[in-house]
């Protein structure tokens, strides 16, 4: 009797156990949910008459101009440093700083590596397999001209999988070809409410499943292609496997996770990954290949393009992005560097008394090539003497696609953005309510310390020193592929952005001094 009375009371504390921990889940879940959705409500009050910049809004660039400039960029073709379409795109830039009236308009130049790919080939098992080449491989620690032998590289290939150590257990790669899948991360986009100051998406357009690829750095690689380096293989190539349907992804330069990046490296796609996967099985394990390379490494000049507006004071706010490129790049980043050619052409039109701060702008050209410029610019005008409030970096106005039956479609929607903002009270609250103001809708507003001491931004080096951010950038999976075309650029989102952003700059030189310190 007494077993089953205490039986009866251990089963009612169970119960309201689980009633209180179910009330602090709906607590939980109102408090992320309903009291941000109260505070965006709260936010979209805001009436562009009373924007900071409401009464110059005739000086705005329309999206038209803005657009243009994407188009003159891209139509320089590959716009790397030392490159003929680079030094273009470098004097494009700078005679626009001039033609809008910005003073001591320079180029701080630097000396950076140069890496270019001319021939490539694979043959697995005598059939032409389509391939694109690997970004900063072959590095053979010397300037000047790479290549595969006469006739190309003849081993056999084999298949380890994801590539991680384990999977090359009994496996002997000495002397052959090395072909791995490389597996792209998804990020949860509801998972960044609980963390985010803002998410903003007015229409609903993101549901509970959404996910976000990341493009700048498959999670599989490049740490296969070092375990293949380390265990002797001559060659690499790489199954974009749940990448979209094309090889001709642009890749960064890795070598800062594991050294020189000495391999000759290839890309396939996950369709012709599976054509060298079954001709390796039918051979037995391992099948006759052929790769071809060649290409150079060459020291060059590299230049960023730096123009200024005095203000009634020192104290300056940096706005950047970069106008190099690894492809064509419409939005990686001619759409970036547009918005900043605007607001450099908007700030040049307002009286000096009227601006409180010096603005400084900055367009970069080293982003693919080991951010030499970037080091120029810090040597430069971030040492001591030097006062530079806070970094205003914008990157990537971006339209989103699908995959619909191996081919890349527009949604009609714009891609999901990220700012990355330090934790500075007031920078955050007037990114929010400008966000908001200007209608940017699929916004996210992250804390930069997110990824630890660096962001994903052209201005990370300078987030790195100290100096208080805000970054805008998006990351279509698309990003770094040859098919960043004109087509991906959010057009109509041109402007809106850029207007967006001259409110912020406008605010942030209203701020005191001690606003930017980080709390």
């Amino acid at each position: 009797m007494e077993n089953a009375k205490t039986k009866k009371i251990l089963k009612r504390i169970l119960y309201v156990v689980l009633a209180i921990l179910l009330a602090l889940v709906l607590v939980f879940l109102t408090m992320a949910y309903l009291i941000p959705a109260i505070r965006v409500h709260q936010l979209e009050q805001l009436k562009m008459a009373d924007s900071a910049t409401a009464n110059y809004s005739n000086l705005m660039s329309d999206t038209d101009e803005i657009y243009d400039w994407v188009t003159d960029l891209t139509a320089m073709g590959v716009r790397a440093p030392g490159t003929k379409a680079g030094k273009k795109a470098q004097t494009y830039v700078k005679d626009k700083f001039e033609e809008f009236g910005l003073e001591d308009v320079q180029i701080v130049k630097s000396k950076t590596d140069l890496w270019q790919c001319d021939d490539w080939g694979l043959t697995v098992g005598g059939e032409e397999i389509p391939s694109y080449y690997m970004r900063h491989t072959f590095d053979t620690g010397e300037y000047g001209d790479f290549s595969t032998p006469d006739g190309g590289l003849d081993t056999e290939i084999v298949y380890v999988g994801d590539g991680e150590e384990s999977d090359f257990s009994g496996v002997d790669v000495k002397g052959k070809i090395v072909i791995s899948d490389v597996r792209f991360t998804s990020i949860p986009i509801t998972a960044a409410k609980a963390i985010s100051s803002l998410f903003y998406d007015p229409n609903k357009t993101f549901s509970l499943t959404d996910t976000q690829a990341n493009p700048y750095s498959a999670n599989t690689y490049p740490y296969n292609y070092y375990n293949a380096m380390e265990r002797g293989a001559v060659g690499f190539v790489g199954i974009l496997t749940d990448y979209i349907d094309s090889n001709t992804y642009n890749n960064e330069d890795y070598s800062y996770l594991g050294g020189a990046m000495k391999l000759p490296g290839l890309w396939v796609t996950k369709n012709d990954g599976e054509t060298i996967k079954k001709a390796i099985e039918n051979a037995g394990g391992s099948a006759k290949v052929n790769m071809q390379m060649t290409g150079s490494v060459e020291r060059v000049t590299a230049g960023a393009v730096v123009g200024f507006l005095p203000g009634n004071s020192d104290e300056t706010l940096m706005v950047q992005s970069h106008y190099d490129s690894s492809t064509t790049g419409a939005v990686e980043d001619a759409s970036g560097c547009s918005c900043v050619l605007a607001l450099a052409k908007f700030y040049a039109q307002i009286p000096e008394e009227k601006r409180d701060r010096t603005l400084m702008f900055v367009e970069m050209d080293t982003h693919f090539s080991d951010y030499d410029s970037h080091d120029s610019i810090i040597k430069k005008f971030l040492g001591d003497g030097n006062k530079i409030m806070a970094n205003v970096c914008i990157e990537h106005i971006a339209n989103h696609v699908e995959e619909v039956d191996g081919k890349v479609e527009l949604t009609g929607e714009v891609e999901p953005r990220i700012i990355f903002a330090s934790p500075v009270k007031a920078m955050k609250q007037i990114a929010k309510e400008e966000v908001v103001r200007h209608g940017l809708d699929r916004t996210i507003i992250l804390p930069a310390s997110i990824f630890g001491d660096s962001v994903p931004t052209d201005a990370d080096m300078y987030y790195e020193l100290g100096v208080p951010i805000i970054n805008l950038i998006s990351g279509p999976i698309y990003l770094y592929d040859n098919i960043d075309t004109n087509d991906k650029v959010a057009k109509e989102e041109l402007k809106p952005t850029t207007e967006a952003f001259a409110d912020i700059i406008w605010r942030f030189m209203g701020l005191d001094s001690a606003d930017f310190a980080t709390k």
